[in-house]
């Protein structure tokens, strides 16, 4: 889910309505929020698995917390990978996080 970058452009006109520039803003937000987050479900983020290494080589100040979780593919291209990914403490007590692919199986 890609936030638009909020501009820093005046806010309301002179009656006090939200400039053309906001209501534009606004509406990209909120189309970008129904569209990922809903009732209905959830959008996962699709990474390819090279993104996906480049979000975990991150600096620590910049890592994801755990339970992040992807939808990780192949490019369209070579369609060969297709998994959700979530990133978990491994369990040791050391803090340590690991990377876990959910396993595949019939729905329900």
């Amino acid at each position: 889910m890609i936030i638009p970058t909020f501009q820093s452009v005046q806010f309301v006109d002179d009656k006090g309505y939200l400039t053309s520039q906001m209501q534009m803003y606004n509406d990209e937000l909120n189309n970008v929020l129904r569209n990922g987050l809903s009732d209905n479900g959830w959008t996962l983020p699709t990474v390819t698995q090279a993104e996906l290494a480049a979000i975990i080589a991150l600096p620590a100040d910049q890592q994801l917390p755990n339970g992040t979780i992807w939808h990780v593919a192949s490019p369209a291209i070579n369609p060969t990978y297709n998994e959700i990914v979530v990133k978990l403490d491994d369990g040791t007590g050391t803090g340590t996080s690991a990377l876990y692919k959910l396993t595949k199986s019939a729905y329900p």
